[in-house]
């Protein structure tokens, strides 16, 4: 059955497609801002960690210390 369904699709017609959406940038756009997001939750982590362990982080010359508020 998989056969008989793989040699059905049309690939020059779903190729021609994800060309023409590749095409208008809508993918370059979403990878864009994929990239910020993936960025924060990076830095945010990184400074979650480094305020666990060393109880400080830096952000290029300038160094904080971590005090929790509740």
């Amino acid at each position: 059955m998989t056969e008989k369904l793989f040699d059905q699709i049309n690939w020059r017609a779903a190729m021609d497609w994800i060309n023409a959406l590749w095409a208008k940038s809508l993918v370059a756009v979403v990878l864009f801002f994929l990239g910020l997001w993936i960025g924060n939750v990076n830095t945010e982590s990184r400074i979650a960690a480094d305020c666990k362990f060393a109880n400080a982080f830096r952000v290029e010359i300038q160094a904080f210390t971590c005090q929790r508020k509740l």
